[in-house]
């Protein structure tokens, strides 16, 4: 088996999630699961916007021109095409193979400029069932459509071992963290710790995320400057990804107001493996990603998949917080079970090993 994946968004090798360079959840989840493939004898061959060819981890990356040549090399067994497409790019692909085409959709939903739903495929992989759902309209009948979930970066797989306490790691006071991006909820910080300190204040709040909410370097210097001068904030800005794992697990709470139609949620999966009580939203796939784990509180539209600016209730999110702090703080016996049955789920539904078995099958399937 040679899976070619093929991504134009953006250029990189397969240890890109190890390297001190940013990385998104897409570009994580192809290296990956490309990398676990590796180690079961499958070759796997980047296309992507690298300017010259290289390797990592086994796994050679090429730049997208060299497409033109293999695209009718009969070596390929299957081409994946990951997160974004161009149409022109799959038709000529499609005109010089029978190997599969497949498109592994991390979107949220199909559209004609970046993710067109193409009769040419022949599959569509998604992260998730809500994702599944929501894209039927955009369906062809002879698409071979699967779920195959993503999941956490290595280094949340050994951050509590067997036995251990995970309360114990905890620092206390209490921190709550966010982790994620500012669209994805972090303009919502300020206004719901507004609510919650009319109810207590024996709290410190973490930021982890990116500092130029808007793109504008003053406009943003000083909307950092506000939000850091803010009591009971620390605001630490985004850190590499193998560095969120010790802040997580030394963190309490995932305080998460997300009004983004997400399909997956790598946050939030790690959060679960780093053993945070989560409180977040009902949007989109964040009900099923958390499996029953987390308090979700009701927003507008949860199944939008493009709406991208449902109000949050503060009142209501700051109340969840609340009862959670109290519940963690006054109940600890009943909190550790909880965490350790959330932490052992995470860890058996969300490490790339487990989903290698589901990729072969779904690669035979079309013979």
């Amino acid at each position: 088996m040679h899976i070619a994946f093929v991504d134009i968004t953006y250029g990189y090798t397969a240890d890109r999630p190890d390297t001190d360079k940013p990385v998104g959840g897409t570009t994580s989840a192809i290296c990956f699961m490309a990398r676990e493939l590796v180690k079961v004898g499958i070759t796997c061959t980047f296309f992507n916007k690298i300017e010259a060819p290289a390797t990592a981890c086994g796994i050679t990356s090429l730049p997208l021109a060299a497409l033109a040549e293999a695209h009718s090399d009969p070596a390929y067994t299957a081409f994946v095409f990951c997160g974004r497409w161009l149409e022109g790019m799959v038709r000529l692909i499609r005109a010089g193979t029978r190997a599969p085409l497949i498109a592994w959709m991390h979107e949220s939903t199909f559209n004609n400029q970046l993710v067109p739903a193409l009769d040419v495929f022949d599959g569509v992989m998604y992260v998730s069932a809500w994702q599944q759902r929501i894209n039927q309209v955009h369906a062809f009948p002879h698409w071979k459509q699967a779920v195959i979930r993503s999941g956490m970066n290595p280094h949340f797989t050994t951050l509590f071992g067997a036995g251990e306490s995970i309360l114990a790691a905890k620092t206390r006071p209490p921190v709550l963290l966010y982790v994620g991006t500012f669209p994805r909820g972090a303009f919502h910080i300020p206004p719901l710790l507004d609510k919650l300190r009319l109810l207590r204040t024996d709290f410190t709040m973490e930021v982890f995320c990116n500092t130029n909410p808007s793109g504008h370097a003053e406009s943003d210097a000083k909307y950092i400057a506000w939000m850091r001068s803010l009591p009971n904030i620390t605001h630490v800005g985004q850190v590499e990804r193998r560095d969120y794992a010790p802040c997580m697990k030394r963190a309490a709470f995932l305080v998460s107001p997300n009004p983004w139609p997400e399909t997956s949620c790598v946050s939030l999966i790690e959060a679960m493996a780093a053993g945070l009580s989560i409180i977040t939203t009902d949007r989109a796939v964040l009900p099923e990603t958390a499996a029953g784990f987390a308090r979700h509180i009701p927003i507008p539209d949860p199944d939008h998949p493009l709406r991208f600016d449902a109000p949050v209730p503060y009142d209501a999110f700051a109340q969840a917080v609340s009862d959670a702090m109290d519940e963690w703080l006054k109940q600890p016996e009943k909190t550790e079970a909880k965490l350790r049955a959330q932490v052992d789920y995470a860890l058996a539904h969300y490490r790339w090993p487990l989903h290698v078995g589901a990729w072969i099958n779904y690669l035979r399937s079309f013979g």
